[in-house]
């Protein structure tokens, strides 16, 4: 019997823990037990939390805490879904150690990497793994480290396949006359151009009055997501339309809950497109704002379903000529190739038998070394400010493993760490430092 391959999955945001879901589809014959640390963050979706509980074990520990936790060694493999420099953090903490005397060490992206694909990378290189998407992003990975010390970076597709699709989705007569659209809080950015999304869709419901209109907003209006937005969408809707017609409205349900039954969804650029996929809708991406890699419409653009829904007569003549997109297009994105979660369990078994050697920057090359320590004493020192001593200690204590001369950083660790509180005070505030 295969003994069991313990995995810890970390993520900080809604989109990353649908990340980290979207990898839990593994076939019990992998044997796979799965805890997911959620990173304690206001406004996380509690039923994106109570989904993430279903996977397996749930943690809500802070990252020093976590990076300090005595059962950490145990996991065979860690995967690591967080922003950029938080990255990093955990690859040069745990990496001091050699890959065969630690967890493995992988990472990924959130879905389709719409922009900034390089600086993203650059916090993910030197991970004994990284997970990419498909040929897209292997292609650009290549290009970027051919002739570094990265070039021989290991890397796995897992694709971009999020849900297991029903042996057989309604047929597209059996499907409610319905369109779908999946909202993205900062696609587009500007309130001019959020306002002109409303009413576009407002206008095709008005000329296509046998059909609903959903706009299922990306979070509720006391939920937060990775990108911070100033007006939820619910405001946009009333400030635009003031009365919408009645069969334009928004609609929290869960996403897949709706794409089983409708006809159509439609997106700027949205993940949601592949989820569509697995649920037998028909995608259609807006092509109103153009070709711009601000909203990342630009990645889209070759899916063969690019259209002005301003210009589309009404929504039965979209669902009549509407085809699937480009078969080519979705193998390169990564979407159809049978790529996924085994894909990856399977790479670092093979990994854990071979241990990887730790890659390392050299002069010359990007490294984002400096910038992660800087930002772990950046987080101390905002942790000391709310006076979570423990948050504070144990990101000091990575802090000193990574630099073990830098005397400031010693100096605020022994002060954070003085058991009486009025000592305590006094010394965090003779050894205060600008981090920047």
């Amino acid at each position: 019997m295969t003994d069991p391959f313990r995995l810890l999955l970390i993520g900080d945001s809604d989109s990353q823990l649908l990340a980290c879901e979207a990898l839990c589809r593994f076939p019990e014959d992998l044997a796979v037990e799965v805890t997911i640390n959620a990173i304690p963050r206001d406004g996380t979706p509690e039923p994106i939390l109570r989904r993430a509980e279903n996977l397996g074990r749930l943690w809500r520990l802070e990252m020093g805490q976590l990076l300090m936790h005595p059962d950490l060694m145990q996991f065979d493999a860690i995967g690591v879904f967080l922003t950029g420099s938080k990255i990093s953090d955990v690859r040069l903490a745990l990496g001091l150690l050699p890959a065969g005397e630690r967890p493995l060490l992988f990472c990924g992206f959130n879905g389709v990497v719409l922009e900034k694909f390089s600086e993203g990378m650059c916090w993910r290189l030197g991970y004994d793994l990284i997970c990419l998407n498909g040929l897209r992003d292997r292609e650009a990975l290549e290009r970027m480290v051919s002739t570094t010390p990265f070039r021989r970076q290991n890397t796995v597709i897992t694709g971009l396949q999020r849900s297991n699709p029903p042996a057989s989705p309604p047929d597209r007569a059996d499907r409610l006359r319905q369109l779908v659209f999946a909202e993205q809080v900062v696609m587009p950015a500007t309130p001019r151009d959020r306002a002109e999304m409303v009413r576009i869709l407002a206008d095709l419901a008005r000329r296509s009055p046998n059909w609903d209109v959903l706009i299922k907003p990306r979070i509720a209006p006391d939920e937060a997501t990775f990108h911070a937005s100033n007006s939820h969408v619910s405001r946009t809707l009333m400030q635009t339309l003031g009365h919408p017609p009645a069969n334009l409205r928004l609609d929290y349900r869960p996403l897949p809950e709706l794409l089983k039954r409708s006809r159509l969804m439609a997106t700027i650029s949205s993940t949601a497109f592949f989820d569509a996929l697995d649920h037998g809708c028909r995608p259609v991406v807006m092509a109103d704002f153009g070709i711009t890699p601000s909203s990342g419409s630009h990645v889209f653009a070759g899916s063969g379903v690019w259209r002005s829904l301003a210009d589309v007569e009404d929504l039965d003549a979209l669902d009549a000529e509407l085809p699937l997109p480009d078969p080519a297009w979705l193998q390169w994105m990564g979407y159809g190739t049978g790529a996924g979660p085994s894909d990856l369990i399977q790479t670092l078994r093979e990994l854990k038998q071979d241990p990887p050697e730790n890659l390392h920057e050299t002069g010359g090359h990007i490294s984002n070394a400096n910038l992660s320590f800087t930002q772990l004493r950046r987080s101390a020192e905002e942790a000391i400010r709310l006076r979570n001593w423990e948050e504070a200690s144990s990101l000091l204590m990575l802090a000193s493993l990574m630099r073990p001369k830098h005397r400031n950083v010693a100096r605020r660790l022994w002060a954070v760490q003085w058991p009486n509180r009025l000592m305590r005070s006094l010394l965090v505030a003779i050894t205060t430092r600008d981090v920047g």
